[in-house]
């Protein structure tokens, strides 16, 4: 199974599948209040991404079972067709799966079809004895382990001489010629906010292991220009990578629904 849902499956109506699961699902928020990009799918953008990044992460775990049940357990593969828990709950508190089935097309690129979105009573899932659990379950009590007295050391030269997180951050101040000391002032600035306002630090996940996104805000206190994500190293974190909001949102809500309001800000 390839770790790309689009690689793995042919998906039909894309669109519509998007849309029953929207309205399968507890209501939140699937869409940007301002998107930097249009896309296709603009009301459930958030959504798409989230599904995306869900499969990618329950394929990853499956590969990297220790054995059959337990990869069966985190992305069930078997005798033609392949189930996951997509993480969400229905709005009658049932968890929601998606269910492949294998691809009969011979001229079929992908090995498996998408056919949809369901909770357990669903006719298609009634032959599954034991359904893959809900995913990342063992990380995310991870995400309240943030220690704002550790030191935040921030990578810039990586930051400023890498393109793509050059480019991340907004075009009108990139070349401020004090960028650098605005930067690592900002992380500072957040470490002393989080002593007394943990829940400004938002866990994400990152091949397999926790880190901290925190809000980057260069020419406002009140308003975040951009993410850094931190990464927990012995005694103190380091700043090697800047996300746009929009990514840092998608990335946090892997894990679970965001609650900071430098996020929750973003989408409607």
């Amino acid at each position: 199974m390839e770790r790309d849902l689009f690689s793995s499956a042919f998906v039909p109506k894309w669109g519509e599948q998007l849309e029953h699961l929207a309205n399968l699902a507890l209501t939140e928020p699937w869409k940007f209040k301002r998107p930097v990009f249009q896309r296709k799918y603009a009301d459930y953008t958030v959504l798409e991404r989230y599904i995306n990044n869900i499969f990618t992460a329950q394929v990853f775990e499956h590969q990297h079972g220790a054995d059959k049940e337990e990869a069966d357990s985190r992305f069930l593969i078997n005798d033609g067709y392949a189930c996951f828990h997509t993480g969400l709950l229905s709005k009658r508190y049932k968890g929601i799966y998606g269910y492949l089935e294998k691809n009969r097309n011979e001229w079929a690129e992908q090995p498996y079809v998408l056919r949809g979105f369901m909770d357990d009573s669903h006719p298609f899932l009634k032959k599954i004895e034991t359904l893959p659990k809900k995913p990342l379950s063992d990380l995310q009590l991870e995400g309240i382990g943030f220690k704002p007295d550790w030191p935040i050391r921030v990578n810039v030269g990586h930051i400023l001489d890498d393109p793509a997180n050059f480019e991340r951050i907004p075009e009108h101040i990139r070349y401020f010629p004090n960028l650098p000391l605005l930067l690592q002032t900002s992380v500072e600035t957040l470490r002393l906010t989080a002593e007394i306002m943990p829940s400004i630090v938002v866990p994400q996940l990152y091949s397999g292991a926790i880190q901290f996104l925190i809000p980057i805000c260069l020419t406002d206190p009140s308003n975040p220009d951009l993410a850094m994500t931190i990464e927990r190293m012995d005694g103190y974190y380091i700043g090697n990578t800047c996300l746009t909001l929009e990514m840092a949102y998608s990335n946090a809500r892997l894990l679970a629904i965001p609650t900071a309001p430098w996020l929750t800000a973003l989408v409607e």
